[in-house]
């Protein structure tokens, strides 16, 4: 794959200004909702039929591992795309603020957490500023999620001209508890999109500035590690695809005349383009489309598996994956939240209860210290990686509503690889003495969560 299918910019700097891709091609013809029909999942496939090494190296990332995918996900890998990766908020949020003053037709955006603080008000200003210009806005935001934020920011933007719909108010639909959106999606003019683990909040967007914020502790702490993912080209009709049945489970659907003028401004494939596909998920629907997706990655590694990952808390169809990857030589190396770090303490006695079998196989597990770590990301052989919302947990896997985009790109996949290795600088390597050393506390703690509590998080 060409290496100028990824953007080039330098990892990791501050928020440089971000010149707007190129405007491509109309694609010549509407594409509807029902080309995504979705698939059986895999797991009955998974459980009786196991890959051989041999079945393993023939689909190593190629047409074999797409097709699969094709089959488990009901998905269709999309040529042509421009992809680059935005790595903390600093450059993430200086590129949607470019988007949304850029745009001319339409805006979806949709989020788990949408907070009222300085980073929320100044979205929901240039949300409001873009509807006003006569672009159609739409956002939807996670009601439990999005619990900090008072009314009145919402109100605002529907006194603009935004359309706003939340999803799952607890004390109106009780039943959605524990069932969260928690995907994080902005679609400008069906031209370009930005996805990744991002909510729109201060710890969020101030990510890479060093400056410290105040989030959910009642402390100032450093803003937190995260990635995100700007994408161009073909995939933009999945995106779109995505945010209308989001969109139309919440209240009126699009007239579909205007589904069809959203279809025909999506850019056309680049010729040195890369690989995308678009990976929706639903549990609540009865879906396995990101474990199933994961599932393939992780056993078509041959290599090197890098896994960065808020919340490590994988099911037990991950962990057979993982060791099994092992066993076959692969080097497995995951980066996920110390109990210093980690947001949701909770979560950490959880996934330590399951370091002993990893750990035992020689996969590598680094906790890191300091900020939060939010990332969602993998990356596979140095060819392909996959960026999204999706945790490597029971939540995102078998609760919550998620999204990823996966690429393939030599180009892509090494630079977060290097990303990667940027974070060992700032964690620790967990080895089998260190969890020897615990104390009975601790080792009772995470006995009782992973037996009661493993499921929730």
């Amino acid at each position: 794959m060409s290496q100028t299918a990824v953007i080039a910019r330098v990892p990791f700097a501050p928020a440089a200004r971000l010149e707007p891709l190129p405007q491509p091609a109309r694609v010549e013809a509407p594409v509807r909702a029902d080309r995504f029909e979705r698939a059986p999942a895999v797991a009955k496939v998974r459980a009786e039929a196991p890959m051989s090494d041999r079945q393993r190296a023939f689909i190593a990332f190629g047409p074999a591992f797409e097709d699969a995918l094709d089959q488990a996900t009901g998905t269709e890998v999309q040529r042509g795309n421009a992809i680059e990766p935005l790595f903390d908020g600093v450059t993430s949020f200086a590129a949607r603020k470019q988007l949304i003053e850029s745009a001319k037709h339409t805006i979806h955006l949709q989020t788990f957490i949408f907070d009222d603080d300085a980073t929320g008000k100044e979205t929901a200003a240039l949300l409001c500023a873009a509807a006003r210009r006569g672009v159609k806005v739409r956002v939807i935001y996670d009601a439990l999620g999005s619990n900090r934020a008072a009314n009145a920011l919402f109100d605002m933007m529907r006194a603009a001209g935004v359309e706003v719909r939340g999803y799952g108010k607890i004390l109106q639909e009780p039943w959605t508890a524990n069932h969260r959106w928690h995907e994080k999606l902005l679609i400008v003019d069906s031209t370009q999109a930005i996805t990744g683990g991002m909510n729109l909040a201060n710890e969020y967007a101030y990510g890479g500035s060093r400056r410290l914020v105040r989030s959910r502790s009642a402390h100032p702490e450093l803003p937190w590690r995260d990635v995100d993912v700007l994408v161009s080209g073909p995939v933009l009709r999945a995106f779109e695809v995505d945010f209308e049945g989001n969109w139309g489970q919440l209240g009126p659907g699009y007239v579909e005349s205007a589904f069809a003028d959203l279809m025909t401004r999506v850019p056309s494939a680049r010729p040195t383009g890369s690989d995308v596909r678009f990976v929706q998920n639903d549990p609540g629907a009865g879906e396995n489309r990101i474990e199933d997706t994961l599932w393939y990655a992780i056993t078509s590694a041959q290599k090197t598996i890098t896994i960065e990952t808020a919340y490590f808390v994988p099911t037990p169809a991950m962990r057979e994956a993982l060791l099994d990857a092992r066993a076959r030589g692969v080097q497995v190396r995951i980066l996920t939240n110390s109990p210093k770090s980690n947001d949701l303490p909770l979560s950490q006695p959880i996934a330590r209860s399951f370091y002993k079998d990893l750990l035992s196989a020689g996969v590598e597990i680094h906790e890191k210290r300091g900020g939060t770590l939010h990332s969602k990301s993998f990356s596979f052989d140095g060819i392909y990686s996959i960026i999204g919302s999706a945790n490597l947990n029971h939540r995102s896997l078998t609760r919550d509503t998620e999204s990823m985009l996966c690429m393939k790109n030599a180009a892509m996949a090494q630079l977060m690889e290097v990303r990667f290795l940027s974070g060992l600088r700032e964690a620790d390597r967990i080895r089998q003495e260190d969890l020897d050393a615990q104390s009975f506390s601790d080792k009772a703690k995470q006995w009782f969560a992973s037996t009661f509590l493993a499921t929730f998080f």
